[in-house]
């Protein structure tokens, strides 16, 4: 890090930039080196002023919100092919319930299995940054959300058969797990990816490519077919789906942690038609 300077960080964000991510994402990235810099030189361990030095690009506000969701159409090709070769998995049953809630996943991966119940259908998210499971609003994000039947009889199954009897490191027993323990953001984010390509789900590709030659074909390269999704998306797509189906925002904000501001700004999807045909029954 001490041979670090402004010319290897420039190099880099063009690096990112080749790498074809959105201008939101790379203006994450670069702030996000910018805070871990500034503590490398509050420890000496890189040139001073090398902090000021990294200047963040600018990002419109239609590059600010992110466009990308997961439309309830791929969503239910999608829950078709798990319930069919992957049912009661743990992508089958944190697919579904992400898709179901819409909640982060961070406050999925946060569950352990005393947060859900069956007999009342809810599950409670409840904040335990102290056990390493902090919500993102803290005790403003804690709540208790319903779950259809079919969730629960997937979550059911998937407890009964297909998940790892572990606790974390806490001793605290997650409802989503790895052999490892409780289950961690990044192995949620490969699964989905891989499991987002058009050609798992359809047998197909959208993009003309050989199946069989493509290098997005191997999972840990799933990231490079065009239509592969990340977590985010999930989101996004729960909440139009909610929206359109005329849920009030007020209720919708309430069961995703989510301030009415932001889910207009960043998780309403829906067009300006179907803004009207959701508000035609209370005209009605």
């Amino acid at each position: 890090m001490s041979e670090v300077d402004g010319y290897h960080v420039e190099q880099w964000k063009l690096q990112r930039k080749d790498d074809g991510i959105k201008q939101i994402t790379l203006v994450n990235n670069v702030k996000h080196l910018r805070r871990f810099i500034k503590w490398c030189e509050s420890a000496s361990i890189v040139q001073s002023g090398l902090y000021d030095k990294i200047e963040v690009p600018s990002v419109s506000r239609e590059q600010e919100a992110s466009q990308d969701k997961v439309t309830q159409e791929k969503a239910e090709k999608i829950l078709e092919y798990l319930e069919v070769y992957e049912y009661a998995t743990r992508q089958h049953a944190l697919f579904q319930f992400l898709w179901h809630t819409g909640c982060r996943i961070s406050g999925a991966v946060s569950l352990d299995l005393c947060d859900y119940d069956p007999q009342q259908n809810h599950v409670k998210f409840r904040d335990r940054g102290e056990t390493g499971t902090a919500l993102k609003n803290g005790g403003q994000g804690e709540r208790n959300v319903t779950l259809s039947e079919n969730v629960i009889e997937v979550l059911n199954d998937y407890i009964a058969a297909r998940r790892e009897e572990v606790d974390d490191k806490h001793g605290r027993q997650p409802l989503f797990t790895t052999s490892e323990g409780r289950m961690r953001r990044q192995r949620a984010y490969k699964d989905f990816v891989a499991v987002s390509r058009p050609c798992v789900y359809t047998n197909d590709c959208p993009h003309n490519r050989e199946i069989e030659d493509c290098d997005a074909t191997l999972k840990k390269r799933a990231y490079k077919c065009p239509s592969s999704l990340s977590l985010h998306p999930i989101r996004r797509g729960s909440i139009t789906r909610h929206l359109k189906n005329s849920w009030p925002k007020e209720a919708v904000s309430e069961r995703c942690d989510v301030s009415v501001g932001v889910l207009e700004k960043h998780y309403d999807a829906r067009n300006e038609e179907e803004k009207r045909l959701g508000r035609r029954e209370f005209t009605e």
